[in-house]
């Protein structure tokens, strides 16, 4: 995504899937746009906030929340420079959050590339974090009525993320808390995303506020499923550290829902196996018989079936605010896409 001074931006992970590259064909000349803008704004003299650039520019991944930039304003008109602006900045503030997530996480592999904490240190990923953040604050100026809004929806973010720490091994995690938490951390930057594409094209206020429910219900269904591939993925596949949230004694939907599903001495046996986790105590033989309880429950089918179920609230909001054609058509399957990741 990022590239610093003189060096050359990577092929997109976008462009290698075949999947992806159909729902952007309606906005490739932004996306391409995206890009350039992302690395002249970060072209550093610096040398070692440099390296940290380029090396961040590894990161790049599937760009959704740009993208649904893009994709809500063509639902109402033609694009233009503020909506470049504004990607540029959510995308930015998303790799923030990665970066400071991957350490708060531990996790050492972020799209099969070292993460920043695991290569440079601690402080080099708080700090690249925090300049990260402030260049898309910056942008952010530049577009008349967005930067309150930006900064407002990265507030929520950071404290979800506070929340998820502060929960951090609290068994008893109800699904309200946990929705509440994602809510924040997740789903409200591509609630944002959506809403800011269709405002800057001229959406009317309901129509924005359908597209924000639009990403929201979205990014819920992504954050889920998300969650899911952490206890049950391929790390090779998926191309990050797996396995984290367990370590992080964090409870995540398939974890209260099996919770809530077993009785008696299973569930003593359950409860016993997440502190175990949490204390760094967890074995293969214990991830494994975790996966027989996801098996033996349907765990995994429920979870598909609450993404499904948020995806079809998406989907009834977006065509409430939005006519037919190419664009909606490329929102519709891009939120079908998010819930037919393999579990």
């Amino acid at each position: 995504m990022i590239a610093g001074s003189g060096g050359a931006v990577e092929d997109s992970p976008i462009e290698k899937s075949l999947a992806l590259t159909r729902l952007y064909q309606p906005i490739v000349e932004q996306m391409k746009a995206l890009r350039d803008h992302l690395h002249d704004e970060f072209a550093s003299s610096e040398p070692f906030v440099n390296e940290l650039l380029e090396h961040l520019a590894k990161f790049r991944g599937k760009q959704i929340r740009p993208a649904c930039v893009f994709l809500a304003g063509k639902c109402f008109g033609e694009t233009h420079s503020d909506h470049i602006r504004c990607a540029a900045v959510v995308e930015l503030i998303h790799t923030a959050t990665l970066v400071h997530d991957d350490l708060l996480d531990q996790a050492d592999i972020r799209r099969r590339v070292d993460t920043v904490h695991s290569r440079y240190g601690d402080r080099a990923a708080i700090l690249l974090g925090d300049i990260i953040y402030a260049r898309g604050f910056v942008i952010s100026t530049e577009v008349e009525g967005a930067a309150r809004q930006l900064a407002e929806c990265t507030r929520e973010i950071c404290i979800g993320e506070m929340l998820q720490v502060g929960s951090a091994g609290d068994l008893d995690l109800s699904e309200e808390q946990y929705f509440q938490i994602i809510h924040r951390k997740t789903a409200i930057l591509y609630g944002l995303s959506c809403r800011l594409g269709a405002t800057l094209s001229g959406a009317s206020d309901e129509q924005a506020d359908a597209l924000e429910r639009f990403g929201i219900l979205l990014g819920t269904a992504f954050q889920i499923a998300d969650d899911a591939l952490d206890l049950v993925g391929d790390q090779e596949q998926v191309g990050k550290s797996l396995g984290t949230d367990l370590v992080n004694g964090k409870m995540t939907l398939p974890l209260i829902l099996l919770r809530d599903r077993l009785d008696g001495e299973r569930r003593e046996s359950l409860m016993q196996l997440l502190e175990a986790a949490a204390a760094g105590q967890s074995d293969h033989a214990a991830h494994a018989k975790l996966l027989k309880w996801f098996e033996q429950e349907g765990i995994l089918e429920r979870v598909q079936q609450r993404a499904s179920e948020l995806i079809d609230g998406a989907l009834e909001a977006l065509r409430d605010a939005s006519g037919p054609g190419p664009a909606r058509e490329r929102l519709e399957e891009l939120a079908r896409f998010v819930v037919r990741r393999e579990l």
